[in-house]
């Protein structure tokens, strides 16, 4: 039965969100040990809006990106919560909430997964320029993942080919359908890689580290594109970056992630302005500032993220946070907190809150 809930701008309940990610587990099981890459990951990812997942390498940024497509490949597999996703169709600027799935619960080899990604979850992956498949042309690529999601003939997969290639500002698109992604160069298989996410008008892109291997110049061009797309086609984009300053130009909402947990989530102007978790402060410090006008040398972050392997008691950036409470911050997990007065900021630290997690996961 079709719940009809349209959607407007600012997300006020549950129904508003595209994705609802509930207390995820995401283990590797090796011959080493168990790398907890997920240990509990909160998210809410409202319509229409970019939020930015940022933290350090072997967070788990990219991993809860994997998981919410189905895509982590065996030893890795969850092992607890739920990815809920909120089946929409699009109608102008008003949205209307078909159905929940659960993909949790979906076969990552089956047919309904399948039919999510790319049709209502894309992603561009971290590596662009060898995500595209050597030996087939652009076009080709492109017209495969039309035709799995549409009902539509070969010429006019074409023909929506060619039509989104213009539409990320290629040029002579007619002529780059046809070429193999080692004629192109990195921005240009960049913006290939971009129109083949796009192609069947997600409800949500996925967007992890896309302009890594890019030079300036062409990462503030696809950045703008990919804001200009956004607004346009009014899909919601999950942008994961180490660069704090493209999360600036980009995100509305900012989750920080440190060793497989959001440890503070807030809209991108707190996040600048008002950080409130020691982590997310020492981040920021340990960037440079354009037009500072004193000589301070940069802080880096003391210490290393620790071995996911290890078992670590107390809140995980007890050892590298220079406000660490002995007995308290070593001895206990932190719980995800509201800060009072503030809109839709959250943290997870005892300087904020005396909610910690039980040994079962429960708030006490």
């Amino acid at each position: 039965m079709v719940q009809q809930q349209p959607v407007h701008a600012a997300p006020t309940s549950e129904a508003e969100l595209v994705l609802r990610i509930r207390d995820l587990h995401t283990y590797f099981y090796t011959v080493v040990g168990v790398a907890k890459a997920l240990n509990g990951v909160n998210l809410d990812i409202p319509y229409g809006k970019v939020l930015g997942i940022v933290g350090e390498s072997g967070c788990g940024k990219s991993v809860t990106a994997l998981s919410a497509m189905r895509l982590v490949l065996p030893p890795g597999r969850i092992v607890k919560g739920e990815i809920l996703l909120n089946r929409i169709r699009r109608e102008g600027d008003t949205y209307t909430v078909l159905d929940e799935v659960n993909i949790t619960d979906l076969d990552p080899r089956g047919h309904e997964i399948r039919s999510i990604r790319g049709r209502e979850i894309a992603m561009i992956f971290q590596e662009p320029m060898t995500s595209l498949n050597p030996s087939y042309t652009v076009g080709n690529q492109i017209v495969e993942a039309i035709l799995l999601h549409q009902d539509v003939s070969k010429e006019e997969a074409r023909d929506r080919a060619i039509n989104i290639l213009r539409r990320v500002e290629l040029p002579n698109a007619e002529a780059v359908v046809d070429r193999y992604p080692h004629e192109l160069s990195g921005g240009m298989r960049q913006r290939a890689m971009i129109a083949m996410a796009l192609s069947c008008t997600p409800s949500l892109l996925i967007a992890d580290e896309p302009t890594t291997a890019l030079d300036v110049t062409t990462e503030a061009e696809i950045l703008d594109l990919m804001r200009e797309l956004q607004a346009q086609m009014g899909m919601t984009i999950v942008f994961i970056t180490h660069n704090l300053g493209v999360v600036a130009q980009m995100c509305d909402q900012v989750a920080v992630m440190y060793l497989g947990r959001v440890v503070e989530s807030a809209p991108v102007d707190d996040i600048f302005y008002d950080p409130q978790h020691p982590y997310t402060q020492a981040l920021l410090r340990s960037i440079p500032r354009i037009g500072s006008r004193t000589k301070k040398r940069l802080e880096p972050i003391r210490g290393v993220v620790p071995d996911p392997y290890a078992d670590i008691r107390g809140c995980p950036f007890h050892d590298r946070c220079s406000a660490c409470m002995p007995g308290i911050c070593d001895v206990r997990v932190p719980a995800m907190s509201v800060l009072p007065g503030k809109v839709g900021h959250e943290v997870r630290c005892f300087l904020h809150s005396d909610a910690y997690e039980g040994d079962d996961g429960h708030v006490a």
